[in-house]
């Protein structure tokens, strides 16, 4: 029947997007570099959400006086801002510091003294709308992305 065809249709689709979705979820360390770069990737766009959104933090701050929707937009970029700020921390922790970052590794204690730092400068840059905290950021990230991609990934052949 139709109805049959239909069904059968659609429990295909669904199981081919489950399917999808578990591969891509099935292993939490993406393979190789290229991983890695889009972890950066990832990391680069989370700092300039923070930096937009404590930029129009104080913006509106700055103003004489807010208007609900001055006020709903205030709490928006917050939570926005401590949100991206989060996600860095996470990542920090559970994707550099637990999988790839190894104990012994060539520059280890410097790699491990910079991820502390990005995990610090988040947390202070999800704290206030402060731009210094998601500059030294910005460095941190920058710094780290260097000395991890030129010294761990300069011998992988994948």
């Amino acid at each position: 029947s139709i109805t049959m065809k239909y069904i059968t249709i659609l429990a295909a689709t669904l199981l081919s997007f489950f399917a999808v979705k578990s591969a891509s979820a099935h292993c939490q360390v993406p393979c190789g570099i290229f991983g890695d770069e889009l972890k950066f990737g990832e990391f680069e766009q989370h700092v300039e959400t923070i930096a937009k959104a404590s930029r129009l933090i104080n913006e509106l701050a700055a103003k004489e006086e807010l208007t609900a929707t001055d006020r709903q937009q205030l709490i928006r970029w917050t939570i926005t801002k401590e949100a991206h700020a989060t996600k860095i921390i996470e990542e920090t922790a559970t994707y550099f510091l637990a999988q790839r970052v190894k104990v012994g590794a060539n520059h280890y204690a410097e790699k491990i003294e910079l991820l502390h730092h990005i995990i610090v400068f988040s947390m202070k840059a999800k704290q206030s709308a402060n731009g210094e905290a998601v500059t030294t950021l910005t460095v941190k990230i920058a710094a780290f992305k260097e000395l991890y991609l030129n010294h761990d990934n300069a011998h992988h052949a994948h």
